[in-house]
């Protein structure tokens, strides 16, 4: 949802920078930087990467154009790229609330930091910041699929319902793709409809700067696409452009190609428009008939001879390489080569409609030329056939589910509930076949999970997912996992059953710790070291805990009276209670993380370590103390005030526009 709440006021932005590199308004200055920041609020950082990139790729050509032209208009582009940068400044500013933490957190992340399993022979860990580049480059746009702007089932365009031999003819949901990304919903299908008036735009307008600018993105954005596939442009971006590394799915940027085509196709549509203000000469005529001709037997072979188009599509992608790669997803070759027949008949299909839309559209168009049709009736014909063409693509991946299956989801399960009846603190795990799910649900209900989705985890926490792994049960220990959620037996002798649902079953960790518990000593190790102690079960988290860096400190042991009972407990906040019998280490089953959590004992702060390479610890003097923990991170309060100071700057600005806009035109007025 964050992609199209930030790539919905792109439009805008163009506009207002073109508007710029014409004539200077402080009024266009101010709503740029509007524009910008819903962008900005929006939240999506790699999609407001591809605005920034498309509006540099603007300015850039248009100064180029004008320096190669010796044109004056240099002085106004130069201007527009000013004001963006104040517009974007501003727009940045009245957001910093939200990004300067996240731009601090990023270099903690799996987007900022490199993983520990890299680290060389003597124990360093690279200083390069970014995404894995396989991991990067996982959804990269194989050229080959290019082809799916015309036929979107030509790599068996993703979810479809499939009715055939393998279902006893029953219609089921399945994924057919087969090209080169991991998986896909559904193809980048713009409607073939607009993508042929798209070129015709381009062809016809290929002189005009917006329309060589538009052309110019779309190919940098199909080239980016690529990926490591054809990886040219890719790398260099990857390896010199700032933040580029840190985003994933080079096939995202494709948004960019998807928002110039139709405006082509607009220039398209209009300069055959134009053509109807002549009268045409009879070749024109004669060249528009032998087009409808074309299309018409197109059409009609595509509906009464649909296995010549599916033969045509066996002649380009042979059936038996092809299975090969629909087995290599599925696993079971005799399946893969019902899909493929499946995926031929569903292409025949597309050229089918492909030939349809394009004559109703062409048709129209024709009759409008000849004046036999009014302009109503020609935008009439194109809305329905554009978004007929658009409705196809885009209806089929949908998976619609009633209100009533909408209203299960926040229903509580019975294990769900059974969790609820524990007031103490706990976490927990789930496992579907063997696997933890990616998934968040159970916070709806507060359940605390060790375990969930996010696309840029804490880099410490992934190193202790990819070098310990979650069937761990000494991890499970650290973490403070009471309970395993699971579909499937687990007969291991710590855990007992604890609650059966049918095939969801809660086991409890008889070996559970604490949130938090007394440590009697420490030692020191490299983080690899102590991710491999804890793979390996080497030692007792209640004997000793690791540190990276030896801290200096003397440490008495702790005696069994010593206690920890938390008081309160939040995100950002927590209290305890806590006595010790000397100079005691106190290990919290919490993430570290070295920016904004202060501790406070007694209302005095104490040093924070980082212990068992993950989590947190603090030492505790002798006697009864009350221990505070707060989240206050300095570059939230920076940029809550910078913020706040942003906005109240702009609202002046606009109430000055206003007032000086009332002036002149009571001025005029009088």
């Amino acid at each position: 949802g964050t992609k199209v709440g930030t790539m919905a006021f792109f439009p805008f932005m163009l506009l207002l920078v073109d508007r710029l590199r014409e004539r200077w308004s402080l009024l266009d200055v101010s709503l740029l930087a509007i524009a910008l920041h819903f962008s900005l609020n929006a939240g999506h950082v790699q999609m407001i990467f591809y605005i920034f990139l498309a509006l540099g790729v603007y300015l850039v050509f248009y100064l180029v154009r004008d320096i190669v032209t010796k044109s004056e208009t240099w002085k106004g582009t130069v201007r527009a790229g000013i004001s963006f940068s104040a517009a974007a400044l501003i727009a940045f500013t009245m957001v910093s609330d939200k990004y300067l933490s996240v731009l601090e957190y990023n270099s903690y992340s799996i987007r900022g930091t490199s993983p520990i399993s890299s680290v060389s022979a003597s124990g360093e860990q690279p200083s390069g910041v970014g995404l894995d580049y396989q991991y990067a480059t996982n959804w990269s746009f194989s050229p080959g699929e290019m082809i799916t702007f015309f036929v979107p089932s030509w790599y068996g365009f993703g979810w479809n319902i499939y009715q055939g031999p393998l279902s006893n003819n029953q219609p089921v949901r399945a994924n057919t793709y087969f090209g080169q990304m991991p998986f896909t919903d559904a193809p980048q299908y713009m409607g073939v409809v607009v993508l042929v008036f798209a070129i015709i735009g381009f062809i016809r307008h290929r002189k005009e700067p917006f329309v060589q600018f538009g052309a110019i993105l779309i190919v940098i954005s199909l080239l980016i696409s690529f990926g490591r596939e054809l990886s040219f442009l890719y790398d260099f971006m990857f390896h010199y452009v700032p933040f580029f590394n840190r985003f994933r799915a080079p096939s995202m940027i494709l948004v960019l190609v998807q928002f110039m085509v139709p405006l082509l196709a607009a220039y398209g549509v209009q300069s055959l428009i134009d053509d109807g203000r002549m009268t045409l000469p009879p070749h024109t005529l004669k060249r528009w008939r032998f087009i409808l001709i074309g299309l018409g037997v197109s059409a009609l072979i595509g509906l009464i001879g649909k296995g010549f188009f599916a033969s045509m599509y066996e002649f380009f992608m042979a059936p038996q390489e092809t299975s090969r790669l629909i087995a290599a997803r599925i696993g079971n070759m005799q399946v893969a080569t019902e899909l493929y027949r499946f995926v031929a008949n569903a292409v025949a299909t597309d050229i089918f409609f492909a030939a349809l839309f394009l004559l109703l559209s062409f048709g129209g168009m024709y009759f409008y030329l000849r004046g036999m049709v009014k302009f109503s009736v020609l935008a009439g014909i194109l809305l329905f056939v554009v978004t007929a063409d658009l409705w196809r693509a885009v209806s089929q991946p949908m998976e619609l589910h009633n209100q009533r299956q909408q209203e299960e989801i926040f229903t509580a399960s019975n294990a769900v509930k059974y969790l609820q009846t524990d007031s103490t603190l706990f976490r927990v795990l789930e496992f579907e076949n063997g696997q933890p799910p990616y998934s968040n649900t159970l916070a709806y209900w507060r359940i605390q999970s060790a375990y969930g989705y996010q696309g840029a985890k804490m880099r410490a926490y992934q190193d202790m997912v990819d070098v310990v792994g979650l069937r761990n049960p000494l991890l499970w220990q650290l973490m403070n996992v009471k309970y395993i959620i699971t579909n499937q037996p687990d007969s291991a002798a710590f855990l007992g059953l604890a609650f059966e649902d049918g095939q969801k079953k809660v086991y409890a960790n008889r070996l559970v710790y604490p949130r938090a518990f007394f440590v009697n000593r420490y030692e020191v190790a490299t983080g690899l070291e102590i991710l491999n102690k804890i793979a390996k079960l080497e030692f007792n988290p209640r004997d000793v805990a690791y540190f990276m860096e030896d801290p200096g400190l003397t440490l008495d042991r702790p005696h069994p009276t010593n206690t920890v009972e938390f008081v309160r407990y939040r995100i950002q906040d927590f209290e305890m209670n806590v006595t010790a019998s000397g100079n005691n280490l106190l290990f919290l089953s919490e993430t570290y993380y070295p920016k904004g959590w202060g501790a406070f004992l007694d209302g005095k702060e104490i040093p924070i370590y980082r212990m068992n390479y993950l989590f947190r610890g603090v030492v505790i003097p002798e006697g009864t103390h009350k221990l505070v923990m707060r989240f206050e991170p300095e570059s939230f309060v920076i940029g809550k005030n910078a913020s706040l100071a942003a906005n109240i700057l702009l609202l002046m600005v606009f109430t000055y526009v206003g007032f000086d806009y009332w002036k002149k035109r009571r001025g005029s007025a009088s």
